[in-house]
C-alpha cells in the first residue's frame, strides 16, 4: 500500500488502473466519475489508498438479489474532466518509457490482474496473469511488454460462456516481470503472494514455511483474496475517515 504514497492521478499507474477494474464515465460535460468496487478486506485497503491518489473517495454499500450476504463496497470520486489526464486508448502504450511502461503494467495488475503460486507436478509454479475482454489489447501488449522487458507472454483466449482472455506469464517469465514491476505493484495479496514466491525460488525461505504461506494465501474457487467478502468489516478498521453511506449514493464530492 505504501507504494500508492508516490503516486499522483498524473502517473502512468492510474491508466493502467483505468484499463484495468477502474471504471471512467462521464457524469456531467464537465466531470468524469471514476470508480471501483470490491468485496474482499485487501480491496477495500487498495482501493480506498488508490482513490486517495486522486481525491477523498466517498463510499457505497450495496448487495445484490443473487449474493444477498455479500456486500459490495464501492469507491467512487467526482473530478473535473481537466484533472484527469486519461483519456487516451491502450495505442498510447507504444510512447511510454521504460519506467512509465512499468507503472501502467503494475496499475492493470494490481486492478485487473492476478497472482498465483500452484503446484503442478512435483513443483510449484509462478503466474501472472492479465484479463481482457479485448484480445487485440491483449496482443498489442503482449509485443510491447516483449519488445521493451524481453518478457515473453501467451494468450489464453476465452472460452465459450468465457467473457476474457488472458494474458499469461509464467514461470521464469513470470518471476522476470515480477522483477521488473516490484517497485511499482501495490495490490497487498498480489505482493505478498510474489514475495513469498520469490524468497523461496531464491532459496531463502525454508520449504515448510513457503508451504505454510502457500496454504494461507491460495486462492479459492476462482477469488483472488482469501477474506474475500468481508470487505464491510475492513472498511470501519481501514477507512475512518472516508464518507460512507448505504443505498442510493448522494455524492458528497465536487468537480473540481
Amino acid at each position: 500500500i505504501k507504494v500508492l504514497h508516490r503516486l499522483t492521478v498524473n502517473d502512468t499507474y492510474m491508466l493502467g488502473a483505468a484499463h484495468g477494474d477502474v471504471y471512467v464515465k462521464p457524469t456531467m460535460p464537465c466531470c468524469y466519475e471514476i470508480s471501483a468496487s470490491t468485496t474482499s478486506t485487501m480491496g477495500v485497503l487498495y482501493f480506498e489508498e488508490l482513490m486517495r491518489r486522486i481525491r477523498m473517495p466517498t463510499v457505497e454499500f450495496s448487495t445484490r438479489r443473487r449474493t444477498p450476504t455479500v456486500i459490495y463496497v464501492r469507491f467512487y470520486v467526482e473530478l473535473s474532466k481537466k484533472a484527469w489526464p486519461w483519456y487516451e486508448g491502450y495505442e498510447i502504450i507504444s510512447s511510454f518509457n521504460m519506467d512509465e511502461l512499468r507503472k501502467y503494467v503494475s496499475g492493470l495488475i494490481d486492478t485487473d490482474g492476478s497472482v498465483t503460486v500452484d503446484k503442478q507436478e512435483r513443483k510449484y509454479k509462478f503466474e501472472i496473469d492479465i484479463a481482457s475482454a479485448d484480445t487485440k489489447f491483449l496482443e498489442f501488449l503482449r509485443d510491447i511488454i516483449h519488445e521493451r522487458l524481453g518478457i515473453t507472454g501467451s494468450i489464453a483466449l476465452g472460452k465459450k460462456g468465457v467473457r476474457s482472455s488472458v494474458l499469461r506469464f509464467r514461470g521464469y517469465q513470470a518471476i522476470q516481470l515480477y522483477e521488473e514491476l516490484r517497485q511499482y505493484l501495490a495490490h497487498p495479496m498480489k505482493r505478498v503472494r510474489s514475495e513469498v514466491f520469490m524468497r523461496y525460488y531464491n532459496k531463502d525461505m525454508p520449504q515448510v514455511d513457503f508451504l505454510r504461506f502457500v496454504e494461507l494465501f491460495k486462492y479459492h474457487h476462482g477469488d483472488s483474496d482469501p477474506k474475500r467478502y468481508h470487505a464491510a468489516d475492513m472498511l470501519t478498521q481501514a477507512a475512518p475517515q472516508t464518507h460512507t453511506h448505504g443505498g442510493k449514493p448522494k455524492s458528497q464530492n465536487h468537480c473540481s
